[in-house]
């Protein structure tokens, strides 16, 4: 099996609906079959050698790891597949930098152990700033909420200004209260009262952080990328279906220009995502075209599953039509590693100092 074979055209519609639970859903507890079926596709990942290049070279990853990453995480876009991928890459980056966590790098490797990272204290935050973290006697206190697949990993990766924790998900101190989410996943508040970290499981905050969310955010934008194509097919097909002034949507000249005109960007901003991923494998510094990568990317997946949801008339408002579902998952994935705001100040800050350093 390859992975296009796992995300096929008979799955994906599944896959969309995994976790998609309805606003005001309260403490109920997700769906035992949506976990199941989220763990077997991880586990295929895993089979498959997937998830291996999540690990340095020196542990036997491949040197184009990050390409790989992004095409994963390009497939995994039609099918809205929610995971903890995207956190276990920035977890992964930051664990191979510490140094002390071959053996559990290796364990994620091989789909037996999986992370989710809690960054934000308040909802303005932002991934690139971590909020405080307050360490007494080993001990780790803190609130981090918008924390997605709290309750189905093994190990939390909270981060903060001066150093980050790894603490396992049951570990006494540790508590979750869920909140409702507009893309209709699963989000939650994590609060930590002297929670215990796992051994060596105090990380610093350093250089490698600022590198990791780079990595983090070009597979994010990977998974968008995939998510914007997952909707321009849906569009097509249903443009094709539906007729007015006694010919197919497809044939009005407006629509069909306006459908050509997100494809191409989508294509253009795939590309641009893909170069910078090869970048990265080439060991240059991606911090500032990451952030614009994942400015494009997102900025494209809003806009483009709004177009969408109008071409498919008053029905792609409704529950049932997959195209609604597009919709709330990019107003939530768009913002995960970077709001629109920040994306653009980070870069206009890195380029500026690129500019005075070579201005000198």
């Amino acid at each position: 099996m390859s992975l296009t074979e796992l995300f096929d055209d008979e799955l994906i519609p599944v896959l969309r609906r995994l976790g998609d639970r309805p606003k005001g859903a309260g403490q109920e507890a997700p769906s035992e079959a949506d976990s199941a079926a989220r763990e077997l596709v991880w586990a295929t990942l895993a089979d498959l050698g997937e998830l291996r290049a999540l690990l340095p070279v020196r542990l036997g990853g491949p040197a184009d790891a990050l390409a790989r990453l992004v095409a994963t995480a390009e497939v995994m876009g039609p099918a809205l597949f929610q995971s903890p991928f995207q956190d276990t890459v920035l977890a992964a980056e930051l664990l191979a930098a510490d140094g002390r966590h071959d053996a559990l790098l290796e364990r994620i490797a091989e789909g037996t152990r999986t992370v989710a990272v809690a960054v934000r204290e308040h909802g303005t935050d932002e991934p690139s700033r971590p909020a405080p973290l307050t360490t007494h006697d080993g001990r780790v206190s803190g609130t981090r909420r918008f924390v997605a697949f709290a309750p189905d990993v093994d190990l939390l990766l909270v981060a903060g200004d001066h150093e980050h924790a790894l603490v396992a998900a049951g570990a006494p101190g540790l508590t979750l209260r869920r909140h409702d989410d507009i893309g209709r996943g699963d989000l939650h508040r994590v609060t930590l009262e002297r929670a215990e970290p796992v051994p060596d499981g105090l990380l610093p905050h350093g250089p490698s952080y600022g590198r990791a969310l780079a990595r983090a955010r070009i597979v994010q934008a990977g998974y968008l990328t995939g998510l914007v194509h997952g909707a321009l097919e849906l569009t097509v097909e249903r443009v094709k279906s539906r007729s007015a002034f006694g010919r197919p949507l497809a044939q009005h000249q407006a629509l069909a220009h306006r459908l050509a005109a997100a494809a191409a960007e989508a294509t253009v901003v795939r590309s641009f995502v893909r170069s910078v991923a090869r970048d990265g494998d080439d060991g240059q510094d991606i911090g500032s075209t990451a952030a614009q990568a994942l400015f494009l990317a997102a900025d494209l997946a809003r806009d483009v599953t709004a177009e969408a949801v109008h071409l498919h008339g008053a029905a792609g408002l409704t529950e049932e039509q997959d195209i609604s579902v597009f919709h709330r998952r990019a107003a939530v994935d768009t913002l995960t590693l970077g709001s629109p705001t920040a994306l653009r100040r980070e870069v206009a800050a890195l380029l500026a100092a690129r500019h005075h350093v070579l201005g000198d």
